[in-house]
């Protein structure tokens, strides 16, 4: 054999070495069909479905488009219905072992899964209203895991003092982190400021070719489940909103008739329990307030307003 040969065998060699080490990792982002359930909890219930719908290009770089859908209900005590929900995407693309996602217009590191103990990347976030500044995360600690009969890799981080936006606990290949949120979430640095932000656990996971993954005795949808009822919005109109003074109440169905209209606090406390259409509220202090309407027919229809 000639040297020639000889080392484009010895490179071919190299990079079926290669080749199959790599699979060997697996891979280090999302497949087909892949879906995430996040529940949240702070001064309301609620959780985040996160499905890949698809790719676009943005910035010449293909990206997968994430499409999220959260939900938020009222307290249990107060019937937990449905009483929001909006959707919001994300994009995402990968380069070897780096997860990017897109912030300020600009592709930023994710997740880093090249990364060792030690090691900082920053998350693309540099203020904040909260006294906040640039936004780091490090790595603490690395390992595997067995999910679903393979082995995945993770790596588990804590974001830095005075980052604007972080995570915390396990970033799993294939799917992400475990113990916080999908992506970096806001932090406070003020210590002058109480936020109530949202507190995110992680409790499902499946994609095309990933059995479902669920590390709750939930269903992943639960909270969707116990709250069937029809439509609000096609049921009663509630107006002005945001109100300073009056809040009124338009019925559009007519066989629907009030029985009882409750005003509470976001803790539950009953503020104001009357049987009419206009509820004078100026006596309120500025905030978000729930209005709960009993129905003759047993129904009951809950919504958040806001006084200013």
């Amino acid at each position: 054999m000639s040297i020639k040969n000889f080392k484009i065998m010895k490179k071919l060699a190299s990079l079926l070495i290669f080749l199959i080490a790599f699979s060997a990792q697996g891979q280090i982002w999302i497949d087909n069909g892949a879906t995430w359930h996040y529940d949240w909890s702070g001064t309301l219930p609620g959780f985040d479905r996160i499905e890949y719908v698809g790719d676009t290009i943005i910035h010449d770089k293909t990206c997968q488009k994430l499409q999220i859908s959260s939900y938020m209900f009222a307290p249990i005590e107060l019937g937990g219905q449905l009483i929001d929900s909006w959707t919001s995407h994300k994009f995402t693309y990968s380069n070897g072992d780096t997860v990017f996602y897109l912030v300020n217009e600009h592709f930023q590191i994710l997740y880093n899964f090249g990364a060792q103990v030690g090691d900082t990347w920053e998350l693309g976030v540099d203020t904040n209203d909260y006294s906040c500044g640039k936004s780091y995360v490090e790595v603490i600690s690395t390992g595997s895991l067995e999910i679903n009969g393979e082995i995945y890799e993770w790596l588990q981080v804590t974001t830095l003092p005075n980052s604007s936006v972080g995570f915390e606990g396990k970033i799993y290949k294939r799917f992400g982190v475990i113990g916080d949120y999908l992506f970096p979430t806001p932090r406070n640095c003020d210590p002058d400021l109480i936020i109530d932000f949202f507190n995110y656990n992680f409790m499902c996971f499946e994609d095309a070719s990933f059995p479902l993954y669920n590390v709750t005795d939930k269903d992943c949808d639960y909270l969707l489940n116990i709250s069937e009822i029809e439509n609000p919005e096609e049921i009663v109109s509630i107006f002005p909103n945001p109100a300073s003074d009056i809040l009124s109440v338009g019925i559009l169905k007519p066989n629907y008739k009030i029985t009882n209209v409750i005003v509470t606090d976001m803790h539950g406390r009953v503020l104001k329990n009357v049987n009419q259409h206009k509820i004078d509220i100026s006596d309120l202090a500025k905030g978000i307030y729930f209005i709960l309407i009993d129905f003759n027919n047993d129904s009951r229809f809950v919504k958040k307003f806001i006084k200013n």
